[in-house]
């Protein structure tokens, strides 16, 4: 009996972390297949959202991640390192137009209003239910845990590449938060979009243009389908090595490696 409560009690979070992985890539490849459709709907007034287009867009930004990592894998370092460098560059790419164009909200707005839109039972509620938003673009270093068994020196080289991404992003992260406040203009505009992504709409009212709040927007695309394809990756990595722990149904075929 305490032999398989011990597996039991193994196998839950194991079980956990996979499903959860899996929850966290498909949730990459929506946001992106919708922002698609966002833009689709900002350039083309007649074009109606369905929720099937989104379906179909988010399987096609799935299979295109994993036949990448099936085929292109010795690729991956690459594709990295030059999201890296759009990362960095659409960073000031969407901020300064930001700053330059779009209208300013006054200090006292941005830190002393709060708005509870969502219908729940108190402003904190609805703060802590909106927290789950940053948090998840904070979660990706986790990714890096699962690539351990491929990295050279992995409990020096692992840990201080979390950090570095942490910080990087997490600071990146607060002056674009901040500059959002600054320049989203009205609430109840921008909640109203028919883009149903109501930073595509600050874009557009910013540039003015439909090409440039596109740009901005499509900045953002390819870094998000750039961190479904590393998903994938940590996915496959993190399914594989739990099968071989005899962690799910049909471990053996699922771990098994051709030499």
């Amino acid at each position: 009996m305490a032999s398989s409560f011990g597996r039991h009690e193994l196998t839950l979070p194991g079980w956990t972390s996979v499903l959860g992985w899996q929850t966290g890539l498909a949730s990459l490849a929506f946001l992106a297949g919708t922002m698609i459709q966002g833009l689709l709907v900002l350039n083309n007034p007649s074009y109606i959202f369905k929720n099937w287009h989104g379906t179909l867009l988010v399987i096609a930004i799935t299979a295109f991640c994993i036949l990448f990592n099936t085929f292109l894998a010795k690729r991956l370092p690459l594709v990295e390192k030059m999201v890296l460098i759009i990362h960095i560059l659409g960073f000031f790419a969407v901020l300064i137009p930001l700053w330059v164009l779009a209208p300013r909200s006054s200090p006292s707005e941005v830190f002393t209003e709060f708005l509870n839109l969502g219908g729940w039972s108190s402003t904190g509620l609805a703060f802590m239910v909106g927290l789950l938003s940053p948090v998840y673009t904070l979660i990706g270093a986790d990714s890096a845990v699962h690539m351990s068994e491929e990295i050279k020196d992995a409990s020096i080289v692992l840990p201080r590449a979390i950090i570095y991404a942490a910080s990087l992003n997490g600071s990146l992260g607060f002056v674009m938060v901040i500059t959002f406040c600054f320049t989203l203009g009205s609430v109840f505009d921008i909640l109203d979009t028919p883009t149903n992504y109501p930073f595509i709409q600050v874009f557009y009212n910013a540039t003015k243009s439909n090409a440039g709040a596109s740009v901005m927007t499509a900045i953002l695309i390819v870094n998000i389908t750039s961190a479904c394809i590393s998903t994938v990756a940590t996915v496959s990595r993190q399914t594989w090595s739990f099968a071989r722990d005899k962690g799910l149904p049909f471990s053996s075929y699922i771990s098994y490696v051709s030499v």
